[in-house]
Order: C-alpha cells, then structure tokens, then sequence
C-alpha cells in the first residue's frame, strides 16, 4: 500500500527507527551487563599467555552463548571471542559505536566519511571542540559533575550526527537519520540545561557564559532546521 505521497510502506520512518535504537540501547545494556559481570569473576589474561588467552576465550565464548547471545546479534566486542587475533582488526570490531547497524538487512549505503563534510557535523564539531578546549584549560580541582556532563552531552551531538549519516541519504535510511538527529538534539538539550547549572560556578565567567550559550542555542536551532529538511525528504521522497 502506498502513502500520500506515493510511496511503499517498507521504508521506516523516524518512529519506527525511534523504538527500534530504544530496543537496540536496551539490548546494549544487557550485553554490557553480562560482559561486566563475566569480567568480575574472570579478569582477562595477560594476552602474551597464549594458552590463558585461550582458555579465557572458550569460557567467554560458552558464557554469552549460554546467556543466548550470538556473534552475529550485536557489533560489541565480541572480536575477544575470535578464533584470530587478526579478526579484531576488522572494520566491525574498530567500529563499536555501530551497533545498531547489525540489525539491518541491507548495508551503509553512505561511506563513513561523508559526515565530515557536512555543515550540521561541522557546525557541531566545532562547538565540541570549542568546549573541550575550555575545559581543558580549567584546573582540575575545580571540574565538577555538571563540567563533564556538559561536555559529554556537547561531544554526542556531532556523533549522533555521525550514526545518522551512516545510515544513508536515500528513503530507506532518512528515517534512522532522523532519529539519530533528534538523539542530537536532545544530547544539545541537556547541554544547555547543564550549562544554566554551571552559569554561577566558579570556574565561569560572564562573557564565557554568555559565548558558550548563545553558540549551543545557535547549534540547537540549527539541528532543528536540519531535522525539518530531512522529514520534507522523507516525505517527498528525495534523496
């Protein structure tokens, strides 16, 4: 069945795309959960003891299965799992970060590297980059909480860019990139709710305040519109 627009169903929009990274986070963390709890009760070897290594695999390898996780279920490091060492040099291990990309059917039809050149990526690039710097340059006994979240909040909106790039430009994955967007902004969200915590903080002035805020709302905005013209996209059907 086809939409106002002429279009078959099968391409996912940014809802479906929504629920389906919100599984996928759940997933994760189920993962993660097993991976920590398997590495409390059996720290990893010293990687030159061939044989420890070995065995350290095995008994990894039986432990996920028996949990009923498989290889090809998530892009986590599972590259600990390989019969070769050579295997955890492979582009989906390098690439963790990726994880949801092992549910799709088809792969990446955009190359890694086309974020780069993308006004909204470099836009929010720049901002992180600005940030960091800031922060950096502040002495360490006056890093609070609120500091490093507001970075980590600043540094996931050009990587939430990022993901959604990956994904594609065609219509199949514009509505993950929608998606991946709107993580972006809300990631811009919590880092202006972070920064209003810091505005009276010692280690921040008024005008540094002011620059960092005016540049973070200007980003936000700035994500908005991008999202507006991927939906008009979608809805139409350009790629």
């Amino acid at each position: 069945m086809a939409d106002l627009y002429g279009h078959d169903d099968d391409a996912w929009d940014e809802h479906r795309w929504e629920a389906f990274l919100r599984e996928n986070d759940r997933r994760v963390d189920r993962y993660m959960e097993l991976m920590f709890r398997f590495m409390e009760e059996h720290p990893r070897p010293d990687p030159a003891d061939d044989g420890a290594m070995d065995a350290w695999k095995q008994h990894l390898r039986a432990f996920i299965q028996e949990k009923g996780w498989h290889r090809d279920d998530i892009a986590l490091p599972f590259f600990w799992l390989e019969e070769d060492a050579e295997d955890a040099e492979d582009e989906e291990a390098a690439a963790p970060w990726q994880a949801f990309e092992s549910d799709l059917d088809d792969e990446i039809d955009a190359p890694l590297d086309d974020f780069r050149d993308l006004p909204i990526y470099r836009h929010a690039f720049e901002y992180s980059i600005t940030v960091l710097d800031w922060a950096n340059a502040l002495p360490g006994d006056v890093k609070d909480t609120t500091l490093v979240q507001f970075c980590n909040h600043t540094m996931q909106v050009p990587v939430n860019i990022a993901r959604g790039t990956a994904l594609g430009d065609d219509r199949d994955g514009l509505g993950g990139n929608i998606a991946c967007a709107k993580r972006g902004i809300a990631e811009a969200n919590a880092a202006l709710d972070a920064l209003r915590q810091m505005k009276r903080a010692p280690y921040m002035d008024a005008e540094t305040y002011r620059t960092l805020y005016e540049q973070a709302y200007e980003l936000r905005n700035a994500l908005g519109l991008y999202i507006q013209d991927l939906r008009a996209r979608f809805d139409l059907g350009i790629d």
